[in-house]
Formats: structure tokens, sequence, C-alpha cells
């Protein structure tokens, strides 16, 4: 059961940034969802905003709730989305919730943070790896971030050089462990990196870039690859496991072509609270 309402509130920056920014979130849609199996209720909010600029480069993304209720008494737990709470480049959320009773009428209040990521390289943002093809089987971002490792693999040359020559691929592996582009718990043996790097054999499609991840707070939003002309390249991206990532492109990459990453820093990030009261359940 869906219900269209329209609710306009005002956004307040969080205490930790100077400047107020008026911004209003418009409550366009609430749709409740009864399942037989209660813990599978629940009530998604569609939220838009309006005030920032939100397109490719800056993005929105719910941090959290902090507080939600509805006039049955209940405190109302967040659910994750469907497809995940990912940053959107549209001006439009979901609110996902734990659906009340059936008594309930109305939500009382939901509060909560919105985070607003607007990448550049002044503000370390965005890493910008010209020439990517020259920095295979290196941390591009060991010179800017040292909590997380995207690895650029060679996998090609690698799988050529192990049908070519066992010894030399031994002793390419060798030098690639004692690099540190990996990290120690996936590199304890030579053995275990061999399997890490051979593992990729058949992983991605043909004209894809390998990459070795490392980011437990999930901190990278983003990883675009630009021809020389400017034209965005990559079309889908894969990852399996941790660890391993494969981004699709259209053609196979070239030396003069580049790779941006967009990665949260504080810099890029603005948080901003909000408050909604007495939404009308459908």
């Amino acid at each position: 059961m869906t219900k269209k309402i329209l609710v306009c509130i005002v956004f307040g920056l969080c205490a930790k940034f100077a400047a107020a920014q008026e911004i209003n979130l418009f409550i366009k849609d609430v749709k409740e969802e009864r399942r037989l199996d209660t813990d599978d209720s629940y009530v998604e909010l569609t939220a838009l905003v309006q005030g920032i600029k939100i397109d490719d480069l800056n993005q929105i993304k719910i941090k959290s709730i902090t507080n939600a209720s509805a006039d049955d008494g209940n405190t109302l737990q967040k659910k994750e989305s469907f497809f995940g709470d990912d940053y959107s480049s549209d001006n439009e959320f979901k609110i996902k919730l734990e659906a009340p009773t059936r008594k309930a009428t109305k939500l009382v209040n939901i509060d909560g943070v919105i985070k607003y990521f607007s990448p550049t390289e002044a503000n370390g943002g965005k890493v910008i790896i010209n020439n990517p093809l020259e920095s295979y089987n290196k941390n591009l971002l060991s010179k800017k971030y040292k909590d997380v490792k995207l690895t650029l693999v060679d996998k090609e040359a690698l799988d050529k050089l192990k049908e070519k020559d066992e010894k030399e691929y031994q002793k390419k592996v060798d030098e690639l462990k004692e690099s540190g582009v990996l990290g120690e718990g996936m590199a304890e043996t030579v053995d275990a990196f061999k399997q890490f790097f051979e593992g990729f054999g058949g992983f991605g499609d043909e004209n894809a870039l390998s990459f070795y991840l490392e980011d437990p707070k999930e901190k990278i939003v983003d990883i675009l690859i630009f021809n020389a002309e400017g034209k965005k390249m990559n079309y889908g991206r894969s990852q399996y496991g941790e660890h391993k990532l494969s981004i699709s492109l259209k053609e196979a990459a070239q030396p003069n072509w580049k790779i941006e990453i967009l990665i949260e820093s504080d810099g890029a990030l603005k948080e901003h609270t909000f408050k909604v009261a007495n939404v009308i359940l459908p």
C-alpha cells in the first residue's frame, strides 16, 4: 500500500560545520509492506532533497537513523534497502524502517544523518592516476592513504609469464610479495600469494582492469576510467570476496588513459542532520 504525501522540512548542518546551509527535504512517497513474518515487514519513505547540487560528483547517502518512532509507542530500527545504502547521484533516496504495529497511524518522528560527498583533488576526495598502465602491480593510493590499498594487477602479463617461464614467474611473484602491494593476510606465503594472483584467471571480461582491494572502512566510493578524450570507458564492475575487483571497459585500456579514484576524505564529506515529523502511514 502506498500513499503520496508532501512534507517539507529544513536540514541543519552538524555542529562541526561552521556555516549553515538551507536544504529542503520532501517526503514524496510512503510505502508499507506487511509480511507473514513480522521481521520482514517494513515502511519505506522516498525523500527528495533540494538546495544542494547533486550529480555524479556531488552525491548523497544516508548514514544513520538516530531515532524513529510511531504513534503506537514503538521505536523503529533502520533496515537496509534492497540494493543497499550506497551513494546516489540522484536527489532521491530511500529511508527503510521496521514496520510499526497495525495500530499505528503515523510516524511521530524520524531523525537521521545524511552524508554529502563532493570530491576534488584539493580536498583529497579524488585521486587521479595518469598513464595507469605504468603503475601495474603498485598500490595506486600509497602516496595519499595508509588505510586503503588499491593495486592495479597486471593479470595478462603474469599469465603470459607463467606459461612462458615458470622460474621467471616465480621470481616475479617473490618480488611482488616482498614489495608489500598486498596485505599481510593475503601474502603470508609465496604459495598463497601465487594462488591469489592466479585466482584472477577467468575473472572479469577480456578488456577489464583487475585490482587488489583492501578497504575495511569502505572509503572508496567509485573508480572511474577515462580515455585520452575524457570519455568514460568503464561500464560495470565485479567483486569477488573482499579483495578481488574487476572493472569492465568498453575497449582495451591504453597508456594515455587515466583513472579517477573517488574516496571519502574529511575535506570531501559534509554531514547534514534531518528531522521529519508526523508522517501519515498508508
